[in-house]
């Protein structure tokens, strides 16, 4: 009876890490911040990876919004003078974002593909 506990808990172990190793070593979505302040986007210029999630937060006084003017995916927020907006991109590319009340208030966001990632090979159960 021990031997078959033993037994039950290494193929147990085993299938375990095998499922765990499958998952992507560099699964994780990280959040790229820009601030909107009043008349300019902090920072000016900001690199992403497809996937990440774009959160743009108000910080000034004024009413902004935000519009990409060229870019391989287009989104857009309403007016706003508080609070925050987020996209989670999916297309690599240079984008031009914009506030259309405020000529001259503009940045550039470039989103880089994302890693390939890398899957470690399930390991094989020990002998008994």
């Amino acid at each position: 009876m021990r031997t078959l506990r033993r037994i039950l808990v290494v193929v147990m172990v085993a299938a375990s890490a095998g499922a765990l190793s499958a998952l992507p070593v560099n699964a994780q979505d990280s959040t790229v911040k820009i601030k909107i302040g009043d008349n300019y986007f902090k920072p000016k210029k900001k690199t992403a990876v497809v996937g990440d999630k774009i959160t743009f937060k108000w910080t000034g006084a004024a009413a902004h919004n935000i519009k990409v003017k060229s870019g391989p995916q287009k989104f857009g927020s309403g007016i706003k003078s508080s609070g925050t907006f987020s996209r989670q991109l999916k297309a690599p590319g240079k984008y031009r974002i914009v506030c259309t009340i405020h000529p001259g208030m503009e940045m550039t966001l470039t989103v880089n593909p994302a890693p390939v990632t890398t899957t470690v090979p399930p390991s094989a159960p020990p002998a008994s």
